[in-house]
């Protein structure tokens, strides 16, 4: 087997010193390869940013860091595209109470794709206390407490900055995989209701 390996790489000395002397051996020069590719697609931008230049969220900016800021406080503004309003019950009849208070916000206030919405809840435990406070005397927070005034200026349409913790659970019994906002407080931004 040793004299076979030698056996071999002398021939292959051989072969290469000839190839070096130019033996006469022709190479075939391989015609050159031109692929055939589909063109590097354009890739849109994003929707949205994913911060805006006061550092809220957008939506989709909160859903595409969802790892980094889950079980966080952060602040996002968007549009409420929908608040929620328990169905009227009939007098005489006995009615499941109704869900929580809670508002959708997105990033357009047209949005229609409702993957595109997040719930915000926890700024009531009832619609009675909504009511009440939209009769009663403007709230303020307090400082002993530290009790977050029952928002009264909520409207479809209008763009708001939300304070909030971002979770899969609430407070308020609603869960999402894809999160939701636990609100903490607002501002307005344009479009609310007035008191």
């Amino acid at each position: 087997m040793k004299t076979l390996s030698i056996g071999l790489v002398g021939l292959l000395l051989t072969l290469l010193a000839a190839c070096d002397k130019g033996s006469g051996a022709e190479v075939e020069k391989l015609a050159d390869i031109q692929p055939n590719l589909p063109q590097v697609p354009t890739l849109p931008p994003p929707p949205f940013p994913v911060q805006y230049s006061d550092q809220s969220y957008s939506v989709y900016g909160l859903r595409k860091k969802l790892r980094n800021v889950i079980d966080t406080d952060v602040e996002v503004t968007g549009y409420i595209v929908n608040i929620y309003e328990p169905d009227p019950c009939p007098k005489g009849e006995t009615c499941p109470p109704p869900r929580a208070p809670h508002i959708w916000l997105a990033d357009k206030a047209d949005e229609q794709d409702k993957e595109q919405w997040i719930r915000v809840g926890g700024y009531a435990e009832n619609h009675e206390e909504i009511e009440k406070a939209i009769r009663g005397p403007k709230q303020k927070i307090d400082p002993e407490s530290g009790m977050i005034p029952i928002p009264t200026d909520f409207a479809v349409g209008a763009k708001i900055k939300v304070k909030a913790n971002f979770t899969h659970v609430s407070g308020t019994g609603f869960n999402d995989a894809a999160g939701l906002l636990d609100y903490r407080g607002h501002e307005t931004l344009s479009g609310g209701r007035t008191g």
